[in-house]
């Protein structure tokens, strides 16, 4: 019996949590809803809705991007198939046993602290709906980290947590508390398979966090298990220098080749993973083989020509999309976006893609964001934004557009600053989704964000609100985009209509507490706006250390 089985257990076993490990039937954008609260949630439709594909023996289908990513590391590094597994988190049962050393568990949001959720919480207080629980997606967490099979094997197993929410376990003190072995945050290709190799060679490493170094682009193998969303990198990083960002992302954009790279990705997502969309996943697609600020077209245009080449040999209906941009990139180069919008908004069909706006603040840019409006200047973002939406709209792509709220060193002009763009935007297809500040990257140990104080605060609550409504109405519009891609009948058709009367109701009851509350007057929002905008002409500086 090979040493994979039941009886005995995979000596590494790879899984995430419940929520993450779902692809929500085939859609990305409904796997959302994980962020609301799990006493929302009875635990068999829970289960139902973030369903998770796998044979068996409990190998997934398909995994979440960063998830597929570990494994390769670990195939390319010398263990065979023999030795790792990515299981679905409803099946650990049947993958560890006496032989298992290791369980990895990848975490989008292990403590329900990210934006997403901090989007639900303001969804639902605004409402006037009941917020029990904590959000699901932590909830599912727990439910891996509790599960049955690793604690029946937890004197010979080591628990490994790492992805985009590690910082959450570190910063709050909760992988202690949870017995967690080793934290590991950072890439993982450059150390992470010879920390595998330790602990199964029987070295007692445990109580530790791991920061971890970027990897080079070489060093970082292709996927053998295809992906949720059909996601592709195609680059990392960006270059922009956000201070709030986490390392990885300020370091320089890198470019993953096409030939024996991407391709390779695209064929293991189709053939294997049965997508029939493939999204080339960037930070800043646009900018795909630049060595610079500026984009470099002929790199990104021989790329999405060679990929659209590829998925249509498996037939007209497959498809073809990015995730990412920034204003600044589509400004610069409209006629270069115009070009990908022809290859991946074919036929007249319509996609999303998000942008992170983060502030109409100029001052708040000068601040924190300075290369965000390259190579244009803080004095013209707001302006910018608006171009961008509009040559994004014209070239049928649904902007989700993110805009931070409690930015450190933020003032009452800088939120008037992004009502005033709120208010340029109603015109376009864009969601607005107002974040609040996460603390991660260099400024993540600043404060955590406080809910209830910023909307408890007018000016700020009139953002949120309206922010939402925008998003709201055009969620309604957009709803047969959201669900279009679920592979189940029924289940697309359970999540449109309740997508549809939940937005309704909740736009509904924004519109009636915006009028109770009342808006600011719009002198009032230009003249804060103004002071914003003659503040950023001003030289400045912010102390963002820890006891600031």
């Amino acid at each position: 019996m090979k040493s994979g089985s039941s009886n005995y257990g995979y000596p590494i076993v790879l899984t995430s949590e419940i929520a993450t490990a779902s692809d929500t039937y085939g859609s990305s954008v409904v796997g959302f809803a994980s962020a609301i609260p799990d006493d929302y949630f009875r635990k068999r439709i829970a289960h139902w809705f973030f369903n998770v594909s796998s044979d068996r023996e409990g190998r997934v289908k398909r995994a979440p991007y960063g998830l597929a990513k570990v494994e390769a590391s670990l195939l390319n590094y010398g263990f065979n198939r023999d030795d790792v597994i990515i299981a679905s988190p409803y099946k650990l049962h049947k993958v560890i046993g006496p032989r298992t050393r290791i369980v990895g568990i990848y975490t989008m949001d292990a403590l329900g602290l990210s934006y997403g959720s901090g989007i639900l919480y303001w969804i639902l207080k605004l409402a006037d709906l009941p917020y029990r629980g904590m959000p699901y997606i932590a909830r599912s967490f727990l439910e891996v980290i509790e599960h049955p099979a690793i604690k029946a094997h937890r004197d010979h197993i080591k628990l490994l947590v790492g992805g985009p929410a590690a910082w959450q376990l570190v910063d709050t003190g909760a992988w202690q508390k949870l017995g967690i072995d080793i934290v590991y945050e950072g890439s993982f290709e450059n150390y992470g398979p010879m920390l595998f190799e330790r602990i199964l060679k029987g070295e007692d490493i445990r109580g530790r966090v791991v920061n971890s170094r970027p990897s080079s682009i070489e060093d970082v193998p292709t996927i053998v298990t295809p992906s949720i969303g059909g996601l592709v990198e195609v680059t990392r990083g960006c270059g922009r220098g956000c201070e709030f960002c986490t390392p990885t992302l300020n370091g320089m954009i890198s470019s993953f080749p096409f030939e024996g790279h991407i391709d390779k990705e695209i064929i293991i997502n189709i053939e294997k993973g049965g997508h029939k969309s493939i999204t080339l996943h960037s930070e800043e697609f646009f900018r795909y083989g630049a060595k610079s600020i500026d984009p470099n077209p002929d790199k990104v245009k021989d790329l999405v020509v060679k990929a659209y080449k590829l998925i249509k040999r498996y037939g007209d209906e497959y498809r073809l999309h990015t995730d990412f941009t920034t204003a600044a990139v589509v400004v610069q180069a409209p006629d270069l976006v115009k070009f990908v919008g022809e290859y991946m908004n074919e036929g007249g069909e319509w996609s999303f893609i998000e942008m992170g706006i983060e502030t109409g603040s100029p001052r708040l840019l000068n601040m924190l964001m300075v290369g965000k409006a390259k190579p244009f200047t803080p004095r013209q973002y707001p302006d910018i934004v608006e171009q961008a939406v509009g040559i994004l709209n014209d070239n049928r792509w649904v902007v989700v557009g993110t805009m931070i709220l409690n930015l450190p060193g933020e003032r009452d002009e800088d939120v008037a600053a992004s009502i005033e763009l709120l208010d340029r935007l109603k015109k376009y297809r864009i969601l607005t989704f107002p974040l609040p500040f996460i603390p991660m990257g260099a400024l993540r140990r600043r404060d955590f964000t406080i809910l209830d104080k910023m909307i408890d605060d007018p000016l700020r609550r009139e953002f949120i609100l309206k922010a939402l409504i925008k998003s709201m109405e055009e969620a309604i519009r957009s709803v047969e985009l959201i669900v279009g891609s679920m592979e189940n009948i029924i289940a697309k058709f359970i999540v449109r209509r309740i997508s549809l009367f939940a937005f309704n109701m909740v736009l509904s009851r924004y519109k009636a507490k915006l009028g109770q509350i009342g808006e600011y007057s719009e002198e009032f929002i230009r003249k804060l706006a103004s002071a914003a905008w003659d503040l950023s002409k001003r030289p400045m500086s912010i102390n963002i250390n820890e006891d600031s």
